[in-house]
């Protein structure tokens, strides 16, 4: 095979599409590359002129100029080609003629412009996910960080050099394990953590979402929103609630459950003295409910808009006592101005507050100080003690005593009205999920028999204690307490206090008793009681507000 025949060869098979014209302005080569990106035949191309063959050609014109072209963009209709165009020349640097080599581009073109348009959309979304207040983070596959947003550093306090190829073991929670890593594990998204961030203590909600490509999990993205300053709000929101509703009744007879017979014996001599103008006593023992009967009668009565003042005896000596119910700027009766002062411990009340008391329930009004006090509303008394007795031994006040218990209602205690525990603890448990941010909607019936078998010498309270302490035996997904959730009640000591838990809640507990039964002791006096505890007064008072006491 002659040597321009192999070159002809070679440059029919080459990949790149190869034109020649001669000095005629006619096609004397087209390869197998060029017919096929023009869509033309080489028996029909061969030997015509170029510019009748090719739609807008430049051949001709770097014949007659013999200046190349080279790397030219051009449209052939809907393909795209690089071209570059060149003439030839003989040995006396005379132009005879002109080659075109071009290659289509069309598909590479294409990529280029999505690849454009990626990193356009990757500059918008970058863009879109720095605006946001919340702080976002991007791990792999094994729980790397990979990207965060300008929040982040702002919420959390590292930067992205900080966290970015790191494993995200410290960049969200204290005390647990980082959510991207339990997401990269799980392969579940991981929703709703409340938490503080290890860096500064802020309190956050984390959600974690996996992130699949084709099936495949590639990573997880986190958003963490910064709840700190929103829970500040929440807790001086429920501090000046707490203010503003410290003369309210929330309690209604709706609230109390009544399945008994001997609660709805109360409730009904409730709701008939409520109608009455008369002062009431309630007796019953520690924990089984007199203010919320208190609150309830109230809330019946025609005072219901008025003010609910509430006042218990145990943490207050006589000094106090008599300061707050008649010698204080605005004294209790008189901040309970047509509506109710509830009196709870009121068995715990001073010689003198007791004289005075019994004068203002006699006359309407006393005289202290040179001030005038009128008693202008209805007052319930509350004890657990059995003032009779009291009354034999000189301990109270007799003609106080049928003064202030014109209706007396016996409250019982819970053992005596266990038809009320299925109803009741489901209502305490609708109050613990929001405590305990759960879902447990429902008590099993093996639990339901274990509860109404047990006595409850703490009543109410008692049970209240028993049920929170079963949700924090709880699972998360966990949504029925049952007999494996209950403490064990028959390890309850005599006066209703659980002695499991740990070691700070039992001792919180034993603590609370102590001062609680020494305060009793004392009659309400701090200062003997202090005494009697080798404490400051100072020192008690602070106990008394940390152990809920105050």
């Amino acid at each position: 095979m002659k040597t321009e025949d192999l070159i002809l060869r070679i440059l029919d098979d080459i990949q790149e599409a190869v034109i020649l014209i001669n000095s005629e302005e006619q096609i004397i080569f087209l390869n197998n590359s060029a017919s096929k990106i023009l869509n033309l035949s080489k028996e029909k191309a061969l030997y015509k002129k170029v510019t009748d063959t090719i739609s807008d050609t430049r051949l001709h014109i770097v014949l007659k100029t013999g200046i190349p072209e080279l790397d030219r963009i051009q449209n052939l209709g809907k393909k795209i080609i690089v071209t570059s165009r060149f003439p030839i020349k003989n040995e006396n640097d005379e132009v005879i003629g002109a080659a075109a080599i071009f290659r289509d581009i069309t598909s590479v073109q294409k990529l280029a412009e999505e690849v454009t348009n990626l990193r356009d959309l990757e500059s918008l979304l970058r863009a879109i996910i720095d605006s946001t207040y919340d702080a976002i983070s991007v791990a792999d596959e094994e729980g790397r960080i990979v990207m965060v947003n300008k929040a982040y550093t702002k919420v959390t306090g590292l930067s992205p050099k900080d966290v970015i190829g790191k494993l995200a073991t410290y960049d969200i929670a204290e005390g647990q394990e980082s959510m991207h890593i339990r997401c990269s594990r799980e392969k579940q998204p991981i929703l709703n953590v409340k938490t503080k961030l290890a860096t500064n203590k802020k309190e956050v909600l984390i959600n974690v979402n996996p992130v699949f490509v084709k099936g495949e999990f590639k990573g997880s993205v986190g958003v963490i929103h910064d709840i700190s300053e929103i829970e500040r709000l929440i807790r001086e929101l429920e501090a000046t609630k707490r203010l503003l509703k410290k003369d309210e009744a929330k309690y209604t007879f709706e609230d109390i459950t009544v399945e008994s017979e001997i609660m709805k014996n109360v409730v009904f001599q409730s709701k008939k003295a409520a109608n009455t103008n008369v002062n009431l006593l309630l007796n019953g023992e520690p924990g089984v409910g007199k203010e919320i009967l208190a609150q309830a009668i109230h809330n019946y009565s025609s005072k219901r808009d008025n003010p609910f003042i509430s006042m218990n005896l145990l943490l207050y000596d006589e000094k106090k006592q008599i300061e707050m119910f008649f010698d204080s700027e605005e004294s209790l009766i008189e901040r309970a101005d047509s509506g109710t002062l509830f009196i709870d411990n009121a068995h715990l009340m001073g010689a003198d507050v007791q004289n005075l008391m019994y004068e203002l329930l006699n006359e309407g009004y006393v005289y202290y100080n040179k001030k005038k006090i009128n008693l202008n509303a209805r007052i319930i008394f509350a004890t657990p003690e059995n003032l009779k007795e009291l009354m034999s031994i000189g301990k109270f006040s007799r003609k106080l005593y049928y003064k202030m218990a014109v209706v007396t209602i016996e409250v019982p205690p819970l053992r005596e009205r266990k038809e009320d525990l299925p109803s009741m603890s489901k209502q305490i448990l609708h109050i613990l999920n929001q405590k305990h941010e759960k879902v447990v909607y429902d008590i099993s019936e093996d639990a339901i028999n274990i509860l109404v078998n047990y006595d409850w010498p703490g009543n109410i309270r008692e049970l209240e204690n028993v049920l929170d302490r079963a949700l924090m035996n709880m699972a998360q997904s966990e949504t029925i307490i049952t007999s494996m959730h209950l403490p064990d009640l028959s390890k309850e000591n005599d006066d209703g206090n659980q002695i499991n838990g740990t070691l700070k809640e039992m001792l919180d507990e034993h603590e609370k008793r102590i001062i609680i039964e020494t305060l009793k002791i004392c009659q309400g006096n701090k200062t003997a009681a202090a005494k009697k505890l080798g404490l400051t007064v100072r020192n008690l008072y602070y106990k008394l507000e940390k152990l809920g006491l105050k």
